[in-house]
């Protein structure tokens, strides 16, 4: 049987853990990376155990263009079938209140490591005439938010980029998709201070697991969608809030969400 292999950034838990589950369980050898080397080192071998594929494990920081090269070297010449750029993190503060540094890792993140990574894995993939890559980006690239500029920034490039390099590829045999997900129980917005108590639906703001956002992911995969909003109801928000005129949009954001910007905020 021919070996196949995904590797999948920021596999230690959420999103990541779902897709690193699921290619597993269709036969995927897998790399996955993390920064939590416990908890990254024993879901490998959990994965190991229980679908008997191999899994590598990379701990690496991606926040800084020398952590995203060492990836790419312990990568080497390996042939990769799929790549997913799912590694990431928020950081709910407004612009000017919030260390430069952790907006500039953000971007390293979000942006560089995933452009690094792909420039490296698509010469073997388009040679090959197979190859799937899966960005994750956000509801928030289409629907910013207050404190959270440089996180939509990079996810609406994270988009639009994908949407390009599926131009780019079309006619290659290599798939380009882009995840959109909303609302997701992961420990993302537990680093961001939010409680699972209060990850619970209220009124049009639903929550998803990230088993379903995978779900979507690759059904809408088979189908060649290249944008995937999981969840019926992050698309007719998303729908919804697109129909306003932009400045009624910034208001309705503004006031929905009970921020209060001003000079001494």
């Amino acid at each position: 049987m021919e070996k196949i292999t995904a590797l999948i950034t920021g596999a230690t838990s959420g999103i990541g853990a779902a897709y690193a589950e699921r290619f597993a369980k269709e036969g995927y050898n897998l790399i996955l990376t993390g920064r939590r080397a416990a908890i990254l080192n024993g879901r490998a071998e959990q994965i190991h155990q229980h679908y008997g594929v191999i899994v590598d494990t990379v701990l690496v920081e991606l926040s800084n263009e020398a952590g995203i090269d060492e990836l790419i070297q312990r990568i080497g010449n390996r042939p990769l079938d799929v790549l997913v750029n799912n590694a990431g993190f928020g950081a709910s503060r407004l612009l000017y209140q919030q260390d430069l540094d952790i907006q500039l890792a953000m971007v390293a993140v979000h942006v560089s490591a995933p452009v690094k990574l792909i420039h490296a894995v698509l010469p073997g993939m388009v040679a090959r005439k197979k190859g799937i890559i899966i960005n994750i980006s956000s509801e928030s690239a289409l629907l910013p938010f207050p404190k959270n500029c440089i996180y939509s920034g990079t996810k609406a490039f994270v988009k639009t980029f994908s949407e390009g390099l599926h131009l780019d590829l079309m006619g290659t045999g290599v798939q380009v998709q882009v995840v959109c997900p909303g609302l997701t129980r992961t420990d993302f917005h537990e680093k961001m201070g939010m409680e699972k108590s209060r990850q619970r639906n209220r009124g049009m703001l639903k929550w998803m697991i990230p088993e379903e956002v995978v779900d979507i992911s690759l059904r809408d995969l088979r189908k060649n969608k290249v944008v995937c909003i999981p969840g019926n109801h992050t698309k007719m928000l998303v729908k919804m809030l697109g129909l306003l005129p932009r400045n009624s949009y910034y208001r309705f954001v503004h006031k929905f969400t009970g921020k209060k910007f001003s000079q001494s905020a």
